[in-house]
């Protein structure tokens, strides 16, 4: 693939590309773009290639955003590198792709799709990586969208958790069934976390879901009956969740390694012990 040549091209004569990659919010934020090529004129040209069976028109592999905002100014013409021969689909997905991933303008839907493709199309990571230079990190995480199951598809989708997250769900969790509502519930709680964060929350959560059923008292009695039906008898403990800081969170670690105690039971501990101070002292919890 070479460029023929740079030069201004008139802007009725280029189309969206077929295999542009970029679907979705194309004009999100293009008022921004506007303004900055109104001060400071088109810095870079777009990327154009010949139209089939219509000399003169081209499509436009690359730089879309920066066409739409030269309509906007009210432009006639466009600075342009043309390529000198008509590419396949796949080189040209894979040129908008790059151009899109180092630019980081893609919506995470777009570029899932377009990885997607060329992944189904060659047959492995590498092949897609090598073939078109793109990151090989990034196309190994975009192709694994589809074996995301559909509740956490549809969270990455509307924007609740990204894919990175729901990729770490997925992995923890393989092939065991997770109801719907689990799956948000955790969802919920990984999308305010970093990744050490999360890592640790769903390691603790395997703990105590592993460990048998058991009702606990005030402090640190424990009995064998049975959770259920006891939930709303005085002292049955609930569940909750905080966040801490990391330095917080390291030295609640070091504090239950000292007792010999897990992370949540020290925690409880010192949430129980604050409370009861603050009850024997009538003052309100603020």
């Amino acid at each position: 693939m070479n460029i023929r040549k740079v030069e201004k091209i008139k802007l009725d004569r280029l189309e969206i590309g077929v295999h542009q990659v970029r679907r979705r919010e194309v004009e999100e934020d293009i008022t921004e773009l506007v303004d900055s090529i109104r001060v400071h004129g088109q810095l870079e040209p777009i990327i154009v290639a010949p139209l089939d069976g219509r000399d003169g028109y081209y499509e436009i592999l690359a730089g879309q955003r920066r066409w739409l905002a030269m309509r906007r100014i009210g432009a006639q013409e466009i600075t342009a590198a043309i390529i000198e021969e008509k590419l396949d689909r796949d080189v040209a997905s894979a040129l908008s792709l790059s151009e899109n991933l180092i630019r980081r303008e893609l919506s995470t839907l777009d570029l899932i799709d377009a990885c997607t493709s060329l992944y189904h199309r060659y047959g492995s990571v590498k092949a897609v990586a090598e073939r078109f230079g793109l990151p090989y990190g990034r196309v190994r995480q975009y192709v694994k969208f589809d074996r995301l199951r559909p509740l956490l598809k549809e969270l990455v989708q509307d924007g609740e958790i990204d894919l990175r997250t729901a990729l770490r769900i997925e992995d923890h969790y393989g092939k065991e069934p997770v109801g719907d509502a689990d799956l948000r519930q955790i969802a919920a709680v990984l999308a305010e976390m970093s990744n050490a964060q999360q890592s640790d929350y769903l390691r603790t959560r395997e703990t105590e879901r592993r460990r048998p059923a058991r009702n606990v008292t005030h402090g640190d009695t424990e009995d064998q009956e049975t959770t259920r039906g006891n939930e709303h008898r005085p002292g049955f403990v609930k569940q909750i969740i905080v966040t801490l800081s990391i330095h917080d969170l390291e030295l609640l670690r070091a504090w239950a390694r000292s007792k010999n105690l897990t992370q949540d039971r020290a925690g409880a501990r010192i949430i129980s012990a604050f409370v009861r101070q603050v009850q024997n002292e009538r003052k309100p919890i603020s």
